[in-house]
């Protein structure tokens, strides 16, 4: 009787961690004070706090359960905070960044819900957080940024490489869902699609995306984007290219954006970002931008920030910014 009553607990024992649900917390917050000032005849130097600079504050949830069989099931629920005021959300809902559902297994990973579209907002491998993207790619960014009712699928890793197909059909009044969408660039849709290629090969980090956004007129808007990094062993690189053909054929975006991190010893890391904005047909909207900055590591999760930047718009009636600012940013 006694070995039956230990070979049941021994069976319960090794049966209940496979069916486990697994939940975490995360999270990331920065705070820094800048100092700004522009050549504006007799303009004032202005200080601000200001946030979101090197990383993105959220707040989130996230968990996977183990099917059995290798099949896992998750949840990401996740939301965007404003430590200026201890506010979380944004005005389209309390999970602004993001909130899915899904599958993995041998036949990859399903998802469900309000997603990045990958190949259109996600195309850049950048070496200096946020402000190595130094005005973000192009304007469609933002369209394709935490997208509702949005269906992803991406496949197993061969050769280092995974593909990721998205897709959001059309939500406007004659769409699923019925309604305007309002997504974080306030605009309808008539559906958006995309593909993104990413991974390591030849220990050359990959990401080469694009995709289409189709709006309530019937025209599309077009985004491709490429980016590649390597580790040099005293530097490590990375280029990001991204264009964006507007159906007008007029103010098409081209966005290049190259950044290097160099370890210094003693955690420190120096960082170096070059950007270039050029809208065609136009100068307004050109802009260069170039960000030095000094990290210093204070332990796994914690880090100091110091950075100086300048903005140079292609347009002289526009003005030349400079901002030199220091963070704290921490993670959880």
């Amino acid at each position: 009787m006694k070995k039956h009553l230990i070979a049941a607990a021994v069976a319960a024992a090794v049966a209940v961690p496979a069916m486990a649900q697994n939940v975490s917390i995360f999270g990331t917050l920065e705070m820094g004070l800048e100092n700004n000032k522009t050549t504006t005849a007799n303009a004032a130097k202005t200080s601000a706090l200001e946030s979101h600079e090197f990383v993105s504050n959220r707040l989130g949830f996230r968990g996977e359960e183990d099917l059995g069989g290798g099949l896992k099931a998750h949840f990401r629920l996740e939301s965007g905070l404003d430590t200026s005021n201890g506010t979380a959300g944004g005005a389209n809902s309390f999970f602004s960044r993001g909130a899915e559902i899904g599958l993995t297994g041998a036949f990859g990973r399903v998802a469900l819900g309000k997603l990045d579209h990958n190949g259109i907002e996600g195309n850049e491998i950048s070496l200096h957080g946020n402000i190595g993207l130094a005005n973000a790619t192009v304007e469609a960014a933002g369209r394709a940024s935490d997208l509702n009712d949005t269906i992803s699928y991406t496949t197993p890793a061969f050769m280092g490489l995974t593909v990721n197909v998205m897709a959001t059909p059309k939500d406007n009044a004659a769409g699923l869902g019925g309604g305007t969408f309002a997504g974080n660039d306030a605009t309808t849709h008539d559906g958006v699609t995309s593909f993104q290629i990413a991974g390591t090969l030849g220990g050359v980090g990959l990401k080469l995306g694009s995709g289409t956004i189709k709006e309530d007129a019937g025209t599309k808007i077009r985004v491709t984007g490429f980016s590649a990094q390597y580790n040099f062993g005293s530097v490590n690189a990375s280029l990001l290219y991204q264009s964006q053909d507007n159906p007008t054929g007029t103010a098409d975006r081209k966005y290049t954006a190259i950044t290097a991190a160099v370890p210094l010893g003693a955690g420190l890391t120096a960082m170096f970002t070059y950007a270039t904005l050029d809208v065609d047909a136009t100068s307004d909207g050109d802009l260069k931008n170039m960000i030095v900055s000094i990290k210093k590591d204070l332990s796994k999760r914690t880090a100091l920030y110091g950075m100086y930047r300048t903005s140079n718009p292609g347009d002289a009636a526009m003005v030349t910014a400079s901002t030199l600012g220091a963070y704290l940013s921490t993670s959880f």
